[in-house]
């Protein structure tokens, strides 16, 4: 079979060899990574001097160069979420209360540290220009980026929380020096809960300079009456309960974020 083989590609990190790996598996192709025994066995040494090569069979490698050449021309922030498998397929409820046959799992994103601050970074990227003092996240998923993304460009940071279903800055925070602030959000759908941080924010006197997220996936234009920065636009279609396709088919609705309930 050896004689078969030829190489597509090299890598020198183990992580993206195997991720080229899989695409390619998931896509019916069978590939291997030459010297990928012998990386593991001695990470660390020689950096850069040890070639990984992805190999395929001859017949295969036509498809297969196109795929990798479709994957690595996506936009950075597409690629962290195909590899952290964010993208679901099914029956969801959105938090905006909309249905959807997609949903985008950004638990599995923040399990994994080091593309977290990758993102993170991105959105640094975006706002390091922004005049302003505090990176402001909502509850939940909001808090790890605002975190990260004020610990980046030097910022001061602050979420809110619901608070007997009204959006409220956490007690305790000492708002007496922040003036400006930012929003990072995860993924927004229609811009609903951003709004009312916007709302919590200018209530207790503090201007909203820019709103950025990981992924938009409004079907409509948002205006926060700010610059809206998102990392990656998707066209993900959602219906209203009453409208809903899937609803009409039959298909159970999950629940995200509850053990994966079913209503």
């Amino acid at each position: 079979m050896e004689d078969n083989l030829v190489t597509i590609a090299k890598f020198e990190d183990n992580f993206e060899a195997d991720l080229a790996q899989r695409l390619l598996a998931d896509n019916g192709i069978q590939a291997f990574v030459k010297n990928a025994i012998f990386y593991s066995m001695m990470p660390g040494v020689f950096p850069g001097k040890v070639d990984l090569e992805l190999q395929v069979n001859s017949e295969d490698e036509e498809k297969a160069r196109a795929i990798l050449d479709e994957y690595q021309n996506t936009p950075e922030i597409k690629r962290i979420l195909v590899r952290n498998d964010v993208l679901q397929e099914g029956h969801f409820l959105l938090t905006s209360g909309r249905h959807s046959a997609n949903y985008l799992e950004k638990i599995h994103l923040y399990q994994n540290p080091q593309d977290t601050a990758r993102v993170c970074e991105m959105l640094a990227e975006l706002l390091v220009d922004y005049d302003f003092d505090t990176v402001v996240g909502p509850a939940y998923g909001g808090i790890v980026l605002a975190f990260e993304t004020a610990r980046m460009l030097e910022k001061g940071f602050l979420f809110t929380q619901r608070k007997e279903g009204v959006m409220t800055i956490r007690s305790g925070f000492d708002l007496s020096k922040v003036k400006k602030a930012v929003i990072t959000e995860d993924i927004i759908t229609t811009g609903g809960s951003v709004k009312e941080v916007i709302t919590t924010l200018k209530n207790a006197g503090i201007e909203v300079v820019a709103v950025a997220a990981i992924v938009d996936r409004s079907t409509e234009e948002l205006d926060f009456g700010c610059p809206f920065l998102p990392l990656l636009k998707m066209d993900i279609p959602s219906w209203e309960a009453d409208d809903c396709v899937l609803c009409q088919n039959g298909i159970p609705l999950t629940v995200p974020g509850s053990s994966d309930k079913k209503i």
